[in-house]
Protein backbone atom coordinates (compact mmCIF):
# COMPACT_ATOMS: atom_id res chain seq x y z
CA UNK A 1 0.00 0.00 0.00
CA UNK A 2 2.83 2.32 0.89
CA UNK A 3 4.51 1.47 -2.38
CA UNK A 4 1.34 2.32 -4.31
CA UNK A 5 0.98 5.64 -2.49
CA UNK A 6 4.61 6.42 -3.16
CA UNK A 7 4.11 5.62 -6.84
CA UNK A 8 1.12 7.98 -7.07
CA UNK A 9 3.01 10.79 -5.35
CA UNK A 10 5.93 10.35 -7.71
CA UNK A 11 3.57 10.60 -10.68
CA UNK A 12 1.97 13.91 -9.53
CA UNK A 13 4.53 16.12 -11.36
CA UNK A 14 4.01 14.10 -14.52
CA UNK A 15 0.23 14.41 -14.23
CA UNK A 16 0.48 18.17 -13.63
CA UNK A 17 2.79 18.60 -16.62
CA UNK A 18 0.40 16.67 -18.83
CA UNK A 19 -2.49 18.93 -17.82
CA UNK A 20 -0.44 22.11 -18.11
CA UNK A 21 0.33 21.20 -21.71
CA UNK A 22 -3.21 22.18 -22.62
CA UNK A 23 -2.56 25.81 -21.67
CA UNK A 24 -2.64 28.19 -24.58
CA UNK A 25 -1.20 31.71 -24.91
CA UNK A 26 -4.33 33.32 -23.46
CA UNK A 27 -4.17 30.95 -20.49
CA UNK A 28 -0.55 31.81 -19.77
CA UNK A 29 -1.34 35.49 -20.07
CA UNK A 30 -4.32 35.19 -17.71
CA UNK A 31 -2.33 33.30 -15.11
CA UNK A 32 0.53 35.79 -15.38
CA UNK A 33 -1.75 38.77 -14.86
CA UNK A 34 -3.45 37.09 -11.93
CA UNK A 35 -0.10 36.21 -10.38
CA UNK A 36 1.22 39.75 -10.83
CA UNK A 37 -1.87 41.20 -9.15
CA UNK A 38 -1.48 38.71 -6.29
CA UNK A 39 2.21 39.47 -5.72
CA UNK A 40 2.18 43.25 -6.24
CA UNK A 41 -1.27 44.09 -4.85
CA UNK A 42 0.23 45.64 -1.70
CA UNK A 43 2.46 47.93 -3.78
CA UNK A 44 -0.49 48.91 -5.95
CA UNK A 45 -2.62 49.73 -2.92
CA UNK A 46 0.15 51.76 -1.28
CA UNK A 47 0.57 53.88 -4.40
CA UNK A 48 -3.17 54.39 -4.52
CA UNK A 49 -3.24 55.27 -0.83
CA UNK A 50 -0.79 58.14 -1.26
CA UNK A 51 -3.56 60.11 -2.88
CA UNK A 52 -6.78 58.50 -1.73
CA UNK A 53 -7.79 57.68 1.83
CA UNK A 54 -5.23 55.30 3.39
CA UNK A 55 -7.75 53.35 5.53
CA UNK A 56 -9.92 52.67 2.49
CA UNK A 57 -6.82 51.57 0.63
CA UNK A 58 -6.00 48.96 3.30
CA UNK A 59 -9.56 47.63 3.25
CA UNK A 60 -9.43 47.29 -0.51
CA UNK A 61 -6.07 45.55 -0.19
CA UNK A 62 -7.53 42.80 2.04
CA UNK A 63 -10.47 42.30 -0.31
CA UNK A 64 -8.06 42.24 -3.25
CA UNK A 65 -5.88 39.55 -1.62
CA UNK A 66 -8.77 37.22 -0.80
CA UNK A 67 -10.59 37.69 -4.11
CA UNK A 68 -7.50 37.30 -6.23
CA UNK A 69 -6.39 34.14 -4.39
CA UNK A 70 -9.80 32.55 -4.96
CA UNK A 71 -9.80 33.51 -8.63
CA UNK A 72 -6.24 32.29 -9.14
CA UNK A 73 -7.01 28.90 -7.54
CA UNK A 74 -10.29 28.50 -9.42
CA UNK A 75 -8.72 29.28 -12.75
CA UNK A 76 -5.75 26.97 -12.19
CA UNK A 77 -8.03 24.05 -11.25
CA UNK A 78 -10.37 24.79 -14.17
CA UNK A 79 -7.53 24.80 -16.67
CA UNK A 80 -5.75 21.71 -15.34
CA UNK A 81 -8.92 19.60 -15.20
CA UNK A 82 -10.34 21.21 -18.36
CA UNK A 83 -13.49 22.54 -16.71
CA UNK A 84 -14.77 25.04 -19.26
CA UNK A 85 -17.40 26.69 -17.02
CA UNK A 86 -14.90 27.23 -14.21
CA UNK A 87 -12.44 28.78 -16.64
CA UNK A 88 -15.09 31.18 -17.99
CA UNK A 89 -16.12 32.17 -14.45
CA UNK A 90 -12.54 32.76 -13.39
CA UNK A 91 -11.75 34.78 -16.52
CA UNK A 92 -14.88 36.85 -15.95
CA UNK A 93 -13.87 37.76 -12.42
CA UNK A 94 -10.33 38.42 -13.62
CA UNK A 95 -11.62 40.96 -16.17
CA UNK A 96 -13.73 42.59 -13.46
CA UNK A 97 -10.75 42.69 -11.11
CA UNK A 98 -8.41 44.12 -13.72
CA UNK A 99 -11.01 46.73 -14.71
CA UNK A 100 -11.44 47.69 -11.07
CA UNK A 101 -7.70 48.19 -10.64
CA UNK A 102 -7.31 50.12 -13.89
CA UNK A 103 -10.14 52.48 -13.01
CA UNK A 104 -8.68 53.26 -9.61
CA UNK A 105 -5.14 53.65 -10.93
CA UNK A 106 -6.46 56.04 -13.58
CA UNK A 107 -8.37 57.98 -10.92
CA UNK A 108 -5.23 58.25 -8.78
CA UNK A 109 -3.14 59.46 -11.73
CA UNK A 110 -5.75 62.00 -12.87
CA UNK A 111 -6.27 63.24 -9.31
CA UNK A 112 -2.53 63.70 -8.87
CA UNK A 113 -2.20 65.64 -12.13
CA UNK A 114 -5.45 67.66 -12.16
CA UNK A 115 -6.54 67.60 -8.49
CA UNK A 116 -6.26 70.49 -6.07
CA UNK A 117 -4.13 70.24 -2.95
CA UNK A 118 -5.65 71.58 0.26
CA UNK A 119 -4.17 71.78 3.75
CA UNK A 120 -6.63 71.41 6.61
CA UNK A 121 -5.25 71.47 10.17
CA UNK A 122 -1.72 70.70 8.95
CA UNK A 123 -2.97 67.75 6.91
CA UNK A 124 -2.43 67.95 3.16
CA UNK A 125 -5.03 66.28 0.99
CA UNK A 126 -5.64 66.21 -2.76
CA UNK A 127 -9.26 66.89 -3.62
CA UNK A 128 -11.11 66.45 -6.89
CA UNK A 129 -11.77 69.26 -9.32
CA UNK A 130 -14.28 69.50 -12.15
CA UNK A 131 -11.50 68.70 -14.62
CA UNK A 132 -10.41 65.57 -12.76
CA UNK A 133 -14.00 64.33 -12.43
CA UNK A 134 -14.60 64.79 -16.15
CA UNK A 135 -11.47 62.88 -17.12
CA UNK A 136 -12.26 60.13 -14.60
CA UNK A 137 -15.71 59.74 -16.16
CA UNK A 138 -14.24 59.45 -19.65
CA UNK A 139 -11.56 56.91 -18.64
CA UNK A 140 -14.11 54.88 -16.69
CA UNK A 141 -16.39 54.77 -19.75
CA UNK A 142 -13.55 53.50 -21.97
CA UNK A 143 -12.43 50.81 -19.51
CA UNK A 144 -15.98 49.56 -18.90
CA UNK A 145 -16.65 49.41 -22.65
CA UNK A 146 -13.51 47.31 -23.22
CA UNK A 147 -14.44 45.05 -20.28
CA UNK A 148 -17.91 44.41 -21.72
CA UNK A 149 -16.40 43.43 -25.08
CA UNK A 150 -13.99 41.03 -23.33
CA UNK A 151 -16.81 39.45 -21.30
CA UNK A 152 -18.87 38.95 -24.46
CA UNK A 153 -15.97 37.05 -26.04
CA UNK A 154 -15.30 35.01 -22.88
CA UNK A 155 -18.87 33.72 -22.71
CA UNK A 156 -19.25 33.39 -26.48
CA UNK A 157 -22.26 35.67 -26.77
CA UNK A 158 -21.38 37.10 -30.19
CA UNK A 159 -24.09 35.07 -31.95
CA UNK A 160 -26.68 35.93 -29.30
CA UNK A 161 -25.94 39.62 -29.65
CA UNK A 162 -26.31 39.39 -33.41
CA UNK A 163 -29.60 37.50 -33.07
CA UNK A 164 -31.12 39.94 -30.59
CA UNK A 165 -29.59 42.94 -32.37
CA UNK A 166 -28.40 44.41 -29.07
CA UNK A 167 -25.21 45.73 -30.58
CA UNK A 168 -27.12 46.98 -33.61
CA UNK A 169 -29.54 48.89 -31.41
CA UNK A 170 -26.71 50.42 -29.39
CA UNK A 171 -24.82 51.34 -32.55
CA UNK A 172 -27.93 52.93 -34.06
CA UNK A 173 -28.63 54.90 -30.87
CA UNK A 174 -25.06 56.17 -30.65
CA UNK A 175 -24.96 57.05 -34.36
CA UNK A 176 -28.30 58.89 -34.22
CA UNK A 177 -27.37 60.92 -31.16
CA UNK A 178 -23.70 61.60 -31.91
CA UNK A 179 -24.43 65.02 -33.38
CA UNK A 180 -25.89 66.14 -30.06
CA UNK A 181 -23.15 64.95 -27.69
CA UNK A 182 -20.15 63.32 -29.35
CA UNK A 183 -18.57 66.47 -30.78
CA UNK A 184 -19.03 68.49 -27.60
CA UNK A 185 -17.89 65.64 -25.35
CA UNK A 186 -14.72 64.90 -27.32
CA UNK A 187 -13.98 68.62 -27.63
CA UNK A 188 -14.38 68.97 -23.87
CA UNK A 189 -11.90 66.16 -23.28
CA UNK A 190 -9.39 67.81 -25.64
CA UNK A 191 -9.80 71.23 -24.01
CA UNK A 192 -9.44 69.82 -20.50
CA UNK A 193 -6.47 67.57 -21.32
CA UNK A 194 -4.57 70.38 -23.04
CA UNK A 195 -4.95 72.56 -19.96
CA UNK A 196 -4.76 75.81 -21.91
CA UNK A 197 -8.20 77.12 -20.94
CA UNK A 198 -8.75 77.08 -17.20
CA UNK A 199 -11.19 78.52 -14.74
CA UNK A 200 -10.54 82.24 -14.18
CA UNK A 201 -8.86 82.83 -17.55
CA UNK A 202 -9.96 85.76 -19.71
CA UNK A 203 -10.65 84.77 -23.30
CA UNK A 204 -11.64 86.61 -26.49
CA UNK A 205 -13.69 84.94 -29.23
CA UNK A 206 -13.63 87.23 -32.25
CA UNK A 207 -16.33 85.35 -34.17
CA UNK A 208 -18.74 85.93 -31.27
CA UNK A 209 -17.40 89.43 -30.47
CA UNK A 210 -17.03 88.19 -26.92
CA UNK A 211 -14.58 88.96 -24.11
CA UNK A 212 -15.31 86.85 -21.04
CA UNK A 213 -14.02 85.12 -17.91
CA UNK A 214 -14.08 81.31 -17.89
CA UNK A 215 -16.25 80.08 -15.02
CA UNK A 216 -16.37 76.36 -15.76
CA UNK A 217 -15.10 73.93 -18.40
CA UNK A 218 -17.55 71.02 -18.43
CA UNK A 219 -17.84 67.75 -20.32
CA UNK A 220 -20.19 69.15 -22.97
CA UNK A 221 -20.16 72.93 -22.53
CA UNK A 222 -18.14 75.81 -21.15
CA UNK A 223 -19.69 78.56 -19.04
CA UNK A 224 -18.20 82.06 -19.31
CA UNK A 225 -19.18 85.48 -17.98
CA UNK A 226 -19.32 88.34 -20.46
CA UNK A 227 -17.12 91.22 -19.31
CA UNK A 228 -19.43 93.77 -20.94
CA UNK A 229 -22.90 92.93 -19.62
CA UNK A 230 -21.90 90.43 -16.89
CA UNK A 231 -24.18 87.74 -18.34
CA UNK A 232 -23.29 84.07 -17.95
CA UNK A 233 -23.02 82.47 -21.39
CA UNK A 234 -23.05 78.75 -22.20
CA UNK A 235 -20.82 77.80 -25.12
CA UNK A 236 -20.80 74.31 -26.70
CA UNK A 237 -17.32 72.84 -26.44
CA UNK A 238 -17.24 72.08 -30.16
CA UNK A 239 -17.73 75.78 -30.96
CA UNK A 240 -14.99 76.71 -28.50
CA UNK A 241 -12.59 74.23 -30.07
CA UNK A 242 -13.24 75.25 -33.69
CA UNK A 243 -13.30 79.03 -33.19
CA UNK A 244 -10.29 81.27 -32.74
CA UNK A 245 -9.91 81.80 -29.00
CA UNK A 246 -7.43 84.36 -27.63
CA UNK A 247 -6.37 83.40 -24.10
CA UNK A 248 -5.17 86.43 -22.15
CA UNK A 249 -2.51 85.05 -19.82
CA UNK A 250 -0.08 87.38 -18.07
CA UNK A 251 2.55 84.74 -17.32
CA UNK A 252 5.12 86.06 -19.83
CA UNK A 253 5.66 89.77 -20.54
CA UNK A 254 2.14 91.01 -20.05
CA UNK A 255 -0.85 91.14 -22.37
CA UNK A 256 -0.76 93.42 -25.39
CA UNK A 257 -3.95 95.15 -26.51
CA UNK A 258 -4.59 97.98 -28.97
CA UNK A 259 -7.08 100.63 -30.09
CA UNK A 260 -7.36 102.05 -33.62
CA UNK A 261 -8.13 105.68 -34.53
CA UNK A 262 -8.85 107.24 -37.94
CA UNK A 263 -7.48 110.64 -38.99
CA UNK A 264 -7.75 112.50 -42.26
CA UNK A 265 -4.89 113.04 -44.67
CA UNK A 266 -2.75 116.16 -44.28
CA UNK A 267 -2.43 115.92 -40.47
CA UNK A 268 1.06 116.10 -39.02
CA UNK A 269 2.28 112.74 -37.79
CA UNK A 270 3.85 114.33 -34.72
CA UNK A 271 0.46 115.63 -33.51
CA UNK A 272 -1.10 112.18 -33.76
CA UNK A 273 1.77 110.59 -31.86
CA UNK A 274 1.69 113.21 -29.10
CA UNK A 275 -2.06 112.90 -28.61
CA UNK A 276 -2.08 109.10 -28.48
CA UNK A 277 0.92 109.02 -26.15
CA UNK A 278 -0.77 111.45 -23.78
CA UNK A 279 -3.95 109.33 -23.85
CA UNK A 280 -1.80 106.34 -22.85
CA UNK A 281 -0.16 108.32 -20.02
CA UNK A 282 -3.54 109.43 -18.65
CA UNK A 283 -4.77 105.85 -18.65
CA UNK A 284 -1.56 104.70 -17.00
CA UNK A 285 -2.10 107.21 -14.16
CA UNK A 286 -5.43 105.50 -13.48
CA UNK A 287 -3.62 102.19 -13.00
CA UNK A 288 -5.12 100.44 -16.01
CA UNK A 289 -2.04 100.01 -18.23
CA UNK A 290 1.45 98.82 -17.36
CA UNK A 291 4.11 101.55 -17.34
CA UNK A 292 6.97 99.15 -18.03
CA UNK A 293 5.20 97.68 -21.05
CA UNK A 294 5.32 101.06 -22.80
CA UNK A 295 3.18 102.01 -25.77
CA UNK A 296 3.66 101.59 -29.49
CA UNK A 297 2.11 104.04 -31.97
CA UNK A 298 2.09 103.02 -35.61
CA UNK A 299 0.43 103.82 -38.95
CA UNK A 300 -1.50 100.65 -39.79
CA UNK A 301 -3.41 101.60 -42.93
CA UNK A 302 -3.71 104.35 -45.52
CA UNK A 303 -7.29 103.89 -46.66
CA UNK A 304 -9.67 105.66 -49.03
CA UNK A 305 -11.14 107.85 -46.30
CA UNK A 306 -8.11 108.43 -44.08
CA UNK A 307 -5.23 106.97 -42.14
CA UNK A 308 -5.68 104.32 -39.43
CA UNK A 309 -3.36 104.78 -36.47
CA UNK A 310 -2.92 102.15 -33.77
CA UNK A 311 -2.04 102.63 -30.10
CA UNK A 312 -0.75 99.37 -28.59
CA UNK A 313 -0.34 99.04 -24.83
CA UNK A 314 0.15 96.45 -22.09
CA UNK A 315 -2.77 95.63 -19.82
CA UNK A 316 -2.32 95.83 -16.08
CA UNK A 317 -5.03 93.21 -15.57
CA UNK A 318 -6.75 91.06 -18.23
CA UNK A 319 -9.99 91.26 -16.26
CA UNK A 320 -10.10 95.04 -16.98
CA UNK A 321 -9.66 94.76 -20.73
CA UNK A 322 -13.04 96.38 -21.46
CA UNK A 323 -12.55 99.20 -18.95
CA UNK A 324 -9.03 99.92 -20.22
CA UNK A 325 -10.15 100.14 -23.85
CA UNK A 326 -12.98 102.48 -22.88
CA UNK A 327 -10.66 104.81 -20.98
CA UNK A 328 -8.11 104.94 -23.82
CA UNK A 329 -10.83 106.00 -26.27
CA UNK A 330 -12.32 108.50 -23.80
CA UNK A 331 -8.96 110.20 -23.24
CA UNK A 332 -8.35 110.35 -26.99
CA UNK A 333 -11.74 112.02 -27.42
CA UNK A 334 -11.00 114.58 -24.68
CA UNK A 335 -7.52 115.39 -26.01
CA UNK A 336 -8.35 115.83 -29.70
CA UNK A 337 -9.12 119.57 -29.44
CA UNK A 338 -5.98 120.19 -27.38
CA UNK A 339 -3.78 118.78 -30.17
CA UNK A 340 -5.80 120.28 -33.02
CA UNK A 341 -7.12 116.93 -34.29
CA UNK A 342 -10.51 115.45 -35.13
CA UNK A 343 -11.64 111.88 -34.58
CA UNK A 344 -14.56 112.33 -36.95
CA UNK A 345 -14.52 109.95 -39.91
CA UNK A 346 -13.13 111.89 -42.93
CA UNK A 347 -15.62 112.33 -45.77
CA UNK A 348 -14.90 111.31 -49.36
CA UNK A 349 -16.72 113.32 -52.04
CA UNK A 350 -17.58 111.49 -55.26
CA UNK A 351 -17.48 114.03 -58.10
CA UNK A 352 -18.32 111.60 -60.91
CA UNK A 353 -22.08 112.34 -60.82
CA UNK A 354 -21.44 116.12 -60.76
CA UNK A 355 -19.20 115.94 -63.83
CA UNK A 356 -21.84 113.91 -65.68
CA UNK A 357 -24.56 116.47 -64.91
CA UNK A 358 -22.29 119.36 -66.06
CA UNK A 359 -21.62 117.60 -69.35
CA UNK A 360 -25.35 117.07 -69.90
CA UNK A 361 -26.03 120.78 -69.29
CA UNK A 362 -23.27 121.76 -71.69
CA UNK A 363 -24.62 119.47 -74.39
CA UNK A 364 -28.04 121.09 -74.00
Amino acid sequence: MLASLSFQLNNIPIIINEHLDVLGPIDHFTLAVNLIILVFSKWFASKYGLIKDNSKSQARLRILHVTNLILFTTYLIAVIFEIHLGRAISQTFLVVLASYLLIHFAEAFILKKYGKSKTIENFARTTETHTSRTLELFVCFIIITISIVLLINIWGLEDWLQTTSVLGFLALFIFASKEYWAGDFLSGILIISQGRIERGDVIKIKDEELSAIVLQVGSFQTIVRDLVNKHDIILPNSKLRLARVDILKSDLKGIREFEDFWFGYGIEMKKVEEMLEEAWEKTMEEGLVDKYGGCIIANKECGDHGVRWRLAYTLKSPHKIIETGNRIREWAYQLQDKHGLQLATPLTHDLSNTNTQVQKLENG
